[in-house]
């Protein structure tokens, strides 16, 4: 039975892989595949079996470091649609409109994405990956309007991930990014005038680096019920999870404190509205492409203004209820 299992596993990968490579290659780009712990031989199967059904010639793929994927003029405009539907679809714009909202409280002069993941590995769901790096690229240039608006420095956008090859370094060039190393964006990058975007990132990396940076607007894992609630979020539980298997945090860490202190003068909303029926046979609550994500900000000075204006007048119209119902 076991065998089997693996045996079935083997095959899923490789299918997958293939496909990958396929729609790649569809936009004239250079896949890549580096030997992992996968069955190599089953990924060459698979490719013979591509090219007999399609009738399509599978070059031998490169190594990552002797030819890196390029990025063609018709990937960059199958991004871009994918980023005005973003911009513009009503699928996206509760979404795009919260974050546009939080920007606008700010000044944003960089904008860091954390935890992309490499396009040209095997792990990636690369359906997933041409939604989440449209809504970037959608909320790059919100900041870049925003800039424009108020005539402040233009945005700069970095990205960071461990998994990056040669082929990502020349595609997300090619997308006007940048690419950082860790600890260098922590230490040197982020801060209140940055936009951090976060998904899927290590418990200790989001905890023990990216919260503790402040950085002026963060649309990352859900985290909003640490101060309103007094509860800890599914985040803040693993981290605490993680701090007494292992001694990454360290035993004197303070994971609360430093949830509580990231939310003392921000403000929340989370961005679960937004479908992608991606797949069919998925659930929805699986197959929401920010299903777990919130926008954090640092609330202006104006905003908090409005707010305890507001709580005034609630204040007020309870008190006018009393009087009314004393009479």
């Amino acid at each position: 039975m076991a065998d089997d299992m693996e045996e079935i596993l083997a095959d899923l990968f490789a299918q997958q892989i293939v496909e990958r490579e396929a729609w790649l290659r569809s936009f004239g780009m250079t896949p890549y595949t580096s030997p992992g712990d996968y069955n190599m031989s089953r990924v060459k199967e698979k490719r013979a079996e591509f090219e007999e059904e399609t009738t399509l010639q599978v070059d031998k793929l490169p190594s990552c470091e002797k030819m890196a994927g390029k990025v063609t003029v018709s990937f960059k405009q199958h991004l871009n649609a994918l980023k005005q539907d973003c911009l513009t679809s009503l699928n996206w714009r509760g979404a795009c409109n919260q974050v546009r909202y939080a920007i606008q409280q700010n000044n944003i002069e960089k904008m860091i994405v954390l935890g992309l993941s490499s396009l040209f590995s095997y792990t990636t769901e690369y359906t997933f990956w041409q939604y989440e790096m449209a809504f970037i690229l959608a909320i790059f240039e919100l900041t870049n309007q925003r800039a424009q608006n108020k005539k402040t420095q233009t945005p700069a956008l970095y990205f960071l991930d461990p998994e990056f090859c040669t082929a990502d370094y020349f595609l997300l060039s090619d997308l006007g990014g940048q690419i950082v190393e860790h600890p260098e964006a922590f230490v040197n990058l982020i801060d209140e005038r940055t936009l951090v975007f976060a998904k899927c990132i290590p418990l200790v990396v989001y905890f023990g680096d990216l919260l503790q940076t402040s950085p002026a607007v963060c649309i990352s894992t859900k985290l909003n019920n640490v101060i309103i609630e007094q509860s800890l979020p599914a985040a803040t539980e693993g981290a605490l999870y993680l701090q007494a298997k292992t001694n990454d945090l360290g035993p004197d860490f303070n994971i609360r404190s430093v949830g509580n202190k990231f939310m003392e003068k921000r403000k929340s909303a989370e961005l679960h509205e937004v479908m992608h029926h991606l797949h069919t046979s998925i659930p929805d609550s699986e197959n929401n492409l920010l299903t777990t994500m919130s926008v954090f900000w640092l609330a202006s000075e104006e905003e908090s203004d409005n707010v305890r204006q507001a709580k005034q007048v609630g204040s007020l119209g309870k008190k006018a209820k009393k009087w009314l119902e004393s009479l």
